[in-house]
């Protein structure tokens, strides 16, 4: 599902309280554990609604990744250290992964009443050929967010009904 398009110039910013925003772990290939976590930082509610009549919203949001590699992946940290992971100008390898425990989502509940669970999901691994401050390498991790969302029946925007024919019971030939 991917977010739909809401102007954000006219859509209301909604404050929202953070139930939850786990760490996800993964087990890659290369022996290293990789931790992720999808932040969302900001919601809006657009002022369009869906076939349903549920409003439209829409969010900023950050991925935060840190790893924990073995001893023998660690090199030289790269100097200066890179300002890009561009995969078109470092070398990079595909490095196989698995989540490690269950799924977990994260929940925001809405000022409005609303319920926003999204999990961050990851669709691929590159390990480059460059190296953090402390020695370990560094990876390209391309992810999406999954979200899901429940509107309070207050806030859904019922669409008038066509009016209904008026059928006589004469028949069909009158």
């Amino acid at each position: 599902m991917s977010q739909a398009q809401v102007d954000l110039t006219k859509a209301e910013a909604v404050e929202f309280s953070m139930k939850d925003e786990p760490w996800v772990k993964y087990k890659l290939e290369d022996g290293t554990s990789l931790f992720g976590r999808l932040i969302i930082t900001k919601i809006f509610r657009g002022t369009d609604y869906d076939p349903t009549g549920q409003p439209v919203y829409a969010w900023s949001s950050q991925n935060l990744f840190t790893t924990i590699s073995p001893r023998t992946l660690k090199s030289t940290p790269t100097n200066p250290p890179p300002t890009s992971l561009d995969p078109n100008v470092v070398s990079t390898t595909h490095v196989d992964f698995e989540r490690v425990g269950v799924e977990k989502w994260n929940v925001y509940e809405l000022s409005d009443g609303s319920v926003l669970r999204a999990k961050l999901e990851i669709t691929g691994i590159m390990r480059t050929d460059k190296y953090g401050p402390d020695g370990e390498p560094l990876y390209v991790v391309n992810a999406q967010m999954i979200p899901r969302i429940k509107v309070p029946e207050s806030l859904i925007k019922r669409q008038p009904s066509s009016p209904r024919q008026d059928r006589d019971r004469k028949g069909m030939y009158g």
